[in-house]
């Protein structure tokens, strides 16, 4: 079938991270989400991750959000770049973005110490420990607030948390700019 795009699978199984982790997110959810004003789409809903996996599959997608939250939610989605391009394109030109999530740790070993953990219950399936702001860059927003943190657990590919706030870039404004004529 040709001009068919398919919705991207986005996991929709329970996620069954540690409690003192749920804690920890829902707690910087609270405090997080009180910035957003306006029509928000909160990705803890799964018709809001289907209208994320929609966007990816469509490119021509009308703004309809003030703001997005996501609070450990994008490791649902198997290609994080094309979620927040979509996510791009379904905020306002003047939206906001505010993402709380789990991601990578520094250095390689950390990379292989979080690989041991992918079948257990606790990330088996997610997409996580992942470099969440060099993807945000590929996008119209823009970071105005990075913090970094460490999360209570012992589940290492869960641990370090990074929590983002960030707007659309303004438009680039277009002077004609006017020829002046200098006599000698």
């Amino acid at each position: 079938m040709t001009g068919v795009v398919s919705t991207p699978v986005v996991v929709e199984r329970p996620r069954r991270f540690p409690a003192r982790v749920e804690e920890a997110l829902e707690r910087r959810k609270h405090q997080a989400a009180g910035r957003l004003r306006g029509r928000v789409l909160d990705l803890d809903d799964p018709a809001a991750r289907q209208e994320v996996a929609r966007a990816v599959a469509e490119r021509h997608v009308v703004p309809a959000y003030d703001g997005v939250v996501s609070v450990g939610q994008l490791v649902r989605f198997p290609d994080l770049v094309a979620a927040l391009r979509a996510i791009d394109r379904l905020v306002d030109p003047d939206g906001e973005l505010v993402l709380v999530e789990p991601c990578a740790g520094p250095g390689f070993a950390q990379l292989l110490i979080d690989s041991l953990w992918a079948p257990t219950p606790w990330v088996a399936g997610f997409h996580v420990s992942r470099a969440i702001t060099p993807a945000l860059r590929t996008t119209g927003f823009v970071l105005n607030d990075i913090e970094r943190f460490v999360m209570p657990t012992i589940v290492s590919p869960l641990r370090h948390g990074v929590e983002v706030h960030a707007a659309k870039a303004p438009a680039e404004v277009h002077h004609e700019e006017a020829s002046v004529e200098v006599s000698p």
